[in-house]
């Protein structure tokens, strides 16, 4: 009896040492620490962003529509030439 008691002791220890803390705990300060300065906003980061965005897409629409073959161009088979011996 006593190991099963001592068993559920140790268990019952070893969950108290990796316990989260409760709703009604008391946070414990160890001083006043200054709050963190907020980042100011990049617009400047986002242009950038938009700018290659947007050349991207022009480089990928002219590569698509700058292969098709001229209107006017037509394709001629080049002459044979007949022996007659």
């Amino acid at each position: 009896m006593s190991y099963i008691l001592d068993a559920l002791r140790k268990a019952d220890a070893e969950r108290e040492r990796g316990t989260v803390p409760g709703i009604h705990a008391q946070p414990m300060f160890a001083g006043a620490s200054p709050a963190a300065p907020a980042r100011a906003p990049r617009p400047w980061l986002w242009a950038l962003v938009a700018a290659v965005g947007v050349a991207l897409v022009a480089a990928l629409l002219w590569a698509l529509i700058g292969r098709e073959a001229p209107r006017g161009a037509v394709a001629v088979a080049p002459p044979i030439a007949i022996a007659i011996a």
